[in-house]
């Protein structure tokens, strides 16, 4: 198996509390409501539960037989299995990663609309930034009521937070806009280019004569 996906790390960690078929790990993950962080359908779930198994990382244990319902096979985690996602859950706690950005993409090109309409594009963000943090103090108050720890929505709490920042800095970029403390030329400014800051340093020298 190459590289273990978030839906394969969520599956052997839900099999690590106990064991379980693929409708109830869908089950649990909509019910803690991870399926808002990790991207889930029943048709790649079905076919991480293979890869795994296939990786000797799970195997079954049980099939249920829920009065007519079709059989439903129960799977654990094997101890290899174990230790991988330990492995990378270890990984994924202590090493930052570049993870790219829809939003981040659209701020490098941002410049080229008019600085009006910028504002209001931005405006309308925080609208929409707004709506989602009630929905998440919703969600998780509803969450907590249902019993589940804080640890257990400890990543819901994490994005919640980032939404709440986003949306301090999304108004803060957007009044500097309009007031003109953001210049709207992006690239190097006239004033760099006729002086010595406007020197290309040796690391950005290599990697043009790279892209060459």
């Amino acid at each position: 198996m190459g590289k273990m996906t978030p839906l394969a790390l969520a599956v052997l960690g839900l099999l690590g509390e106990r064991p379980r078929h693929p409708y109830e790990i869908a089950f649990v993950m909509r019910q803690r409501h991870m399926d808002k962080h990790i991207k889930l359908n029943l048709g790649t779930l079905y076919h991480t539960f293979e890869q795994l198994q296939r990786a000797g990382w799970i195997e079954p244990t049980d099939i249920e037989r829920p009065g007519r319902r079709p059989e439903r096979t129960v799977y654990t985690l094997t101890a290899d299995g174990r230790d991988r996602f330990q492995d990378r859950l270890r990984e994924l706690l202590a090493v930052p990663t570049s993870e790219y950005s829809s939003f981040e993409a659209g701020l490098s090109f941002m410049h080229q609309l008019p600085k009006a309409e910028a504002v209001e594009l931005l405006r309308m963000r925080s609208l929409a930034l707004e709506k989602e943090i009630d929905a998440g103090v919703q969600i998780l108050g509803w969450l907590r009521g249902r019993g589940l720890t804080r640890l257990s929505l400890i990543e819901a709490e994490m994005v919640q937070e980032q939404r709440k920042w986003q949306l301090g800095w999304v108004r803060r970029i957007t009044a500097e806009i309009e007031s003109g403390e953001l210049e709207w030329t992006a690239g190097i400014s006239e004033q760099a280019k006729s002086s010595d800051q406007a020197e290309i340093p040796n690391w950005l020298k290599d990697m043009q004569e790279e892209a060459q």
